[in-house]
């Protein structure tokens, strides 16, 4: 299993968090509501080396999960895969395809790519011709098949922009792989998502989802990483922008996806919080998160069932 990343923020300022918080949540409200959302890593674009090692390691997790989750022979090869929300660009597409993926398939709600600077393409073409010498395919198919894809052409790399996130676009696609990296925390409808992306997907197969559940806000997140758990439902949504975090807890997504006709489910925790912070902060949330079923300790984790 991969190793848990334990965090331990230091102290519990509930109340100076509370307000700086929600001060935050409401400038942020404005701030997307004027330039729309962008921005989807912790980092800008023009961060092109940190940019290429993040997509490397999203593939590296994703072949890892399934490993785990299937058997120690697993791998990307001859899958039909399909990402929910890729978000900055198709950098974990050309992966996948590297890794000899029979094709990629991807939906976005923003479209996020025409802003994708093509240094970043030319650098990690690059590198993979230069470092990875065990490449399904070569470097020039990868370039035609961005080209094509960019050029909404796409063959071997689909990208979908579609602002109702309908996937039911890809039913005629044998799709036997869904991923997902720090997306899903981003639906605003998670029972929609699943329950359509049921319908198109035939039974076996695999969904392996990484989601993000801690506060989203740059400094806050370390300081605070629960931060958006301490207000009420109602104030909460007062402060919502599309994109903003759902706040469903570890075992909503199970059972959403039980609902769903999903099997073998396995939600394992990635990176956790101390247990003196818990006991410090949890009586200090809102009402519906101090229960104890919402796994608070939880802040990232792999979401892992298959198809029935």
């Amino acid at each position: 299993m991969a190793e848990v990343r334990m965090i331990a923020p230091n102290g519990a300022a509930d109340r100076l968090y509370y307000y700086l918080g929600g001060l935050i949540l409401f400038l942020n409200k404005i701030r997307h509501g004027i330039q729309g959302y962008t921005q989807p890593r912790p980092f800008p674009n023009s961060q092109i080396r940190r940019a290429i090692a993040y997509d490397f390691e999203v593939v590296r997790l994703w072949t890892q999960h399934l490993v785990e989750y299937i058997s120690p022979a697993a791998t990307l090869e001859g899958k039909t895969i399909l990402e929910l929300g890729p978000g900055a660009d198709l950098g974990t597409g050309i992966l996948t395809l590297v890794c000899g993926a029979k094709k990629y398939n991807a939906i976005d709600v923003h479209n996020l790519i025409e802003a994708t600077p093509q240094q970043f393409y030319q650098e990690l073409l690059n590198h993979v011709e230069n470092n990875v010498k065990d490449a399904k395919v070569d470097v020039d198919f990868l370039r035609r098949q961005l080209e094509l894809t960019l050029r909404g052409q796409g063959d071997k790399i689909r990208y979908v922009h579609d602002k109702n996130f309908d996937v039911s676009v890809f039913e005629d696609e044998g799709i036997d792989l869904v991923v997902s990296q720090a997306a899903f925390e981003h639906f605003d409808n998670v029972e929609d998502v699943v329950m359509r992306l049921s319908e198109v997907v035939k039974a076996g197969t695999v969904l392996i989802a990484e989601v993000d559940l801690r506060t989203h806000t740059r400094w806050i997140r370390d300081a605070d990483p629960l931060n958006i758990y301490r207000y009420e439902d109602s104030l909460y949504d007062a402060l919502r922008f599309r994109g903003s975090p759902n706040r469903l807890r570890p075992f909503e997504y199970e059972q959403i996806l039980k609902e769903n006709g999903w099997g073998n489910i396995r939600i394992e925790p990635m990176e956790i919080l101390d247990k003196n912070y818990i006991l410090k902060t949890q009586c200090k949330l809102a009402g519906r998160f101090q229960d104890q079923k919402n796994g608070m300790d939880q802040l990232i984790i792999a979401v892992c069932a298959t198809k029935g």
